[in-house]
């Protein structure tokens, strides 16, 4: 039984795609479904040409597009190869695919019928898999290089545990005791040398790994709370630290990160102090749409070509005798802030100091985020 108009009109309202009818580019009839998606009513649209349905940017392209569909008048898709974009009543863009249908009445004028999907949720699931795309070739890149360092980093103790337990046998062979005990120190000095290359790359490995617990935290009282944990180290080294960062500055991050974080630029800038000198170092917040927390110290700087690579696991500038350290704390700071959603970057001149930012764009915690 072929379906009577009233019943063909009942079937394209209720469909849940946008369809319009349009002759000569004017739209004729529109269903429920366009009125949701572009939040026009049918009276507005009804005699407009489809252009009040299009970005402004296009539509001078769209006119050279109409023009060529109605020479030759066709079924298709549009928008599967190349980006369309639709513009609501709002003035709001989305991406769309486009279907184009003819319909021939005898000796009548041409009508196209119009069916428009909304692609949004598409195109950001599609945005979602190239960016974690990215992510994960990155972290192959950065594995890549971390396996190569750590592995060069672990032969030096390595080597030298083989060479001198050699030594130690040789030694108690021939009954020379104070060749052995100093060898056996070597032995001993590069064991623990390795096993604090290993303590630094598994906690380098688990802090990539741990997704951060988010919470209010106040900055003020977390920088507080680290400088009390070095307060013997301060005391050592004569350092004077000044914290000019008000009270109330909140930022949602995971307590134990970041403050291992801010431990990591404090100790950094305490250990590359100038010879002979306490070092002065300054904890400040910048506020605005970003809010940045920056850790600056006197030391003795390194050149800005480095600026990128002291951020990498195990990545060393000096040598571990003049200054001991695994090379890792500054690649947890990274590693903390890139699963924060932040960016972080060092400024540095040779002898000049060096200055340490944490960038959040998220700002700082709303105080409707805020908790007691």
């Amino acid at each position: 039984m072929n379906a009577t108009p009233e019943q063909l009109k009942m079937i394209v309202d209720s469909a849940f795609a946008a369809r319009l009818l349009l002759g000569d580019d004017h739209i004729v009839y529109v269903n429920r479904a366009t009125e949701d998606l572009f939040g026009y009513s049918a009276s507005e649209l009804v005699g407009r040409t489809v252009d009040i349905l299009l970005p402004e940017d296009v539509r001078a392209r769209h006119a050279a597009l109409r023009e060529e569909y109605y020479r030759a008048p066709r079924r298709v898709l549009l928008g599967v190869d190349k980006d369309i974009r639709a513009r609501k009543k709002s003035g709001a863009e989305f991406p769309i695919h486009l279907g184009l249908a003819p319909i021939h009445e005898d000796d009548g004028p041409l009508f196209v019928a119009v069916t428009v999907f909304d692609i949004s949720h598409h195109k950001e699931i599609e945005r979602q898999l190239v960016e974690r795309a990215n992510d994960l070739q990155l972290a192959n890149d950065r594995l890549a290089r971390f396996a190569y360092v750590a592995s060069h980093d672990l032969q030096e103790p390595l080597r030298k545990i083989a060479a001198f337990a050699e030594i130690i046998t040789a030694c108690l062979g021939k009954g020379d005791l104070g060749e052995a005990a100093h060898a056996s120190e070597v032995v001993r000095a590069s064991a623990l040398r390795a096993r604090e290359l290993v303590d630094g790359l598994l906690a380098y490995s688990r802090q990539v790994a741990t997704t951060p617990r988010l919470e209010p935290l106040d900055i003020r009282r977390a920088i507080e709370a680290v400088e009390s944990d070095f307060s013997e180290l301060i005391r050592q080294t004569q350092a004077k630290v000044a914290v000019s960062v008000p009270p109330g500055v909140r930022v949602n991050a995971d307590k134990l990160q970041f403050e291992r974080c801010l431990a990591s630029l404090l100790s950094n800038a305490i250990k590359y102090r100038k010879p002979g000198r306490p070092p002065h170092i300054r904890f400040s917040v910048e506020r605005g749409p970003e809010l940045r927390v920056s850790v600056s110290d006197d030391g003795i700087g390194f050149e800005p070509k480095y600026a990128e690579a002291i951020f990498e696991p195990l990545r060393r500038l000096h040598s571990f005798t003049q200054y001991p350290g695994t090379g890792v704390g500054l690649a947890l700071c990274k590693a903390t802030c890139e699963r924060h959603g932040w960016r972080i970057e060092a400024r540095s001149q040779l002898g000049a100091g060096a200055t340490f930012t944490m960038t959040i764009p998220q700002g700082e915690t709303p105080p409707a985020e805020r908790v007691a």
